[in-house]
């Protein structure tokens, strides 16, 4: 990033819900917008802020969040995409002068679209100093993301899974419920059993009695719920209980024996899954802090 590559543009809040000191406050920003296309970067931050808010526990939560529009115009439109990726997938060689840096290809696969995070975070808080959450919304619809200290999406429409995934770590510490760290299609080595010791995350536990979140697990519901009869491989069975059933099923935080995520099913395990009971109590616990 340099002074040619663009400039911050000005911020709007969008959703104003009280002083910055009462609410939680998300910062959505962008990059790969020249100045004649911040227009049309205003349209996609409506848009994600609907799908955001539709997403429990997030359309209960509204009265305690902001949202902020931070304009940022680039000299160029969209993101680098090399040519070659060590994944062994081709881009179109594309490399524009953007504010951010977004780029295709980090850490060697094609999907991973990363931003200079440090100038993200700096530009954040120079405008909103009491940021909760920052996300950016680059100007390419490839499909692509990443997560970390900032939650990087493109304008692909599945994208913003992505973000609200990714979310999920950044902002309330969430675990990733996935059974393996290659994944299943791929050899996992090491993955077969979860070496402890017990996770700090909310929603996996090495307890089969599932007691960090006993409260919501309904009685009669067998403990544990779902057992993979060989770690060796992901278990790829449907559940045995209803959608939304709160137990201890095995298989999560890159483990496919010994770990247990709350339900079958779950936005930190699968994209466009809604976030289940755990975590959306964890997401509810650390926003109302901001009621009082």
């Amino acid at each position: 990033m340099s002074a040619a590559d663009g400039t911050v543009a000005g911020l709007t809040t969008v959703v104003d819900s009280g002083p910055s000191s009462r609410r939680f406050d998300v910062v959505v920003t962008g990059d790969g917008y020249t100045s004649d296309e911040l227009p049309l970067f205003a349209e996609r931050v409506a848009e994600f802020c609907e799908r955001f808010f539709d997403a429990p526990p997030f359309d209960v939560l509204r009265p305690l969040v902001n949202v902020h529009r931070l304009d940022v115009a680039s000299a160029d439109s969209g993101a680098d995409d090399p040519l070659t990726c060590e994944d062994g997938s081709r881009g179109s060689g594309a490399a524009p002068r953007t504010f951010f840096d977004a780029g295709f290809c980090g850490g060697g696969s094609r999907r991973l679209l990363t931003v200079d995070t440090a100038a993200v975070l700096a530009a954040a808080g120079a405008h909103v100093p009491a940021y909760d959450m920052v996300f950016v919304q680059v100007n390419t619809a490839s499909y692509g993301g990443s997560g970390g200290a900032v939650a990087v999406f493109s304008a692909h429409p599945d994208a913003a899974e992505i973000a609200l995934h990714e979310m999920g770590h950044t902002a309330f510490g969430l675990a990733d419920e996935y059974p393996a760290k290659a994944g299943c299609d791929r050899p996992d080595p090491g993955h077969d059993h979860h070496p402890g010791p017990e996770p700090d995350y909310p929603n996996v536990t090495l307890d089969p009695a599932a007691r960090k979140w006993a409260e919501l697990v309904a009685a009669g519901t067998p403990l544990p719920t779902m057992t993979n009869p060989d770690p060796s491989r992901c278990d790829r069975r449907p559940s045995p209980a209803p959608p939304g059933t709160v137990g201890a099923f095995e298989g999560a935080d890159y483990h496919r024996g010994g770990a247990y995520r709350p339900e079958y099913d779950c936005r930190m395990r699968t994209l466009g899954a809604p976030f289940c009971a755990v975590c959306q109590r964890e997401i509810r616990r650390q926003v109302l802090r901001y009621a009082t």
